[in-house]
């Protein structure tokens, strides 16, 4: 069955979706700002053009997503007329295993090209796909029970601003469950870029757990659990850990990088500094270091 897809400005009001929130925040305790301005424009694009790959090496997001939907209550134990959202939902293939956890289901993200995919191959089991950015979510307070995100937050210009709008959506004992590659993710392509050319930045830059937690805390999140844990991926080249991150889409990186062509020599230099770190099995390590959060609004605020 093919769904509709909307944009934040083509919605109208349909049940769960009403009027844009504007939330003002102003939290100088809490976790700072993306260390440099993301620009959406381009990771929209890369995901979009990644739709049609995605699924085949996103394993390692795919078995953190799992872990995520384990950390829902039962069906059993949910409330009825549960409505639920999905932000940065890709291909929906992960999205779709939220159905059994609420009555009704919409799916956000901002590359058309994975909302289009995720229509035509999961519109059976997710009612609505919008097509908007997670910094300025288009609906009314109070419009969900349950806020789901794998892997897709870390695209946000500022998480305290996201948790606070979030919060505001949530209804009273609403969760919020997701994850997020933390600091010290691909810590080692990172060092052999430092190694090679230690005045640009070539990969992104994450946040802490203790950003993530006092994030939370100060939107007035109940913490249910924050857990870190590193997982280290293995690959017999850096073309292959390359290719894979460019296949996801997760290749552009924030923060202040070298705008020009890398050369062929520091290109040479991050290869063989990276060549130092091959383990005796004969592949070279990468981390991900996984944030993983649940979070409840209290039942009254």
């Amino acid at each position: 069955m093919m769904t509709a897809i909307r944009s934040a400005d083509e919605m109208g009001q349909p049940a769960v979706v009403a009027t844009p929130v504007a939330v003002s925040v102003a939290d100088n305790h809490a976790a700072p700002k993306t260390p440099a301005p993301v620009n959406k424009r381009a990771v929209a694009q890369s995901f979009s053009r990644a739709a049609q790959q995605y699924d085949q090496v996103a394993q390692l997001q795919m078995q953190v997503g799992q872990q995520l939907l384990a950390a829902i209550q039962s069906p059993a134990e949910q409330r009825e007329k549960i409505v639920a959202l999905d932000i940065g939902c890709g291909t929906g293939n992960l999205t779709r295993h939220l159905q059994p956890f609420c009555d009704t289901l919409v799916a956000l993200d901002f590359a058309p090209g994975m909302l289009q995919f995720a229509s035509e191959h999961h519109g059976d089991s997710i009612q609505h796909f919008i097509c908007a950015d997670a910094d300025a979510l288009p609906f009314a307070p109070a419009s969900f029970d349950l806020v789901f995100s794998n892997f897709a937050l870390q695209w946000c210009e500022s998480l305290p601003a996201l948790f606070h709008n979030l919060f505001t959506l949530l209804r009273p004992g609403g969760r919020l469950v997701f994850s997020i590659p933390g600091d010290g993710t691909l810590r080692e392509l990172q060092h052999s870029w430092q190694q090679a050319d230690p005045f640009h930045r070539h990969v992104n830059t994450f946040v802490t757990a203790p950003q993530v937690c006092d994030a939370l805390q100060n939107a007035g999140f109940q913490l249910y659990v924050v857990q870190e844990e590193p997982v280290i991926m293995r690959y017999a080249s850096v073309r292959e850990l390359t290719h894979e991150l460019k296949t996801l889409g997760a290749h552009i990186v924030n923060g202040e990088r070298n705008r020009q062509l890398t050369g062929k020599r520091v290109v040479a230099g991050m290869l063989q500094a990276y060549e130092k770190l091959r383990g005796g099995d004969g592949k070279l390590p990468a981390t991900w270091n996984i944030i993983r959060a649940s979070a409840r609004k209290p039942a009254s605020d």
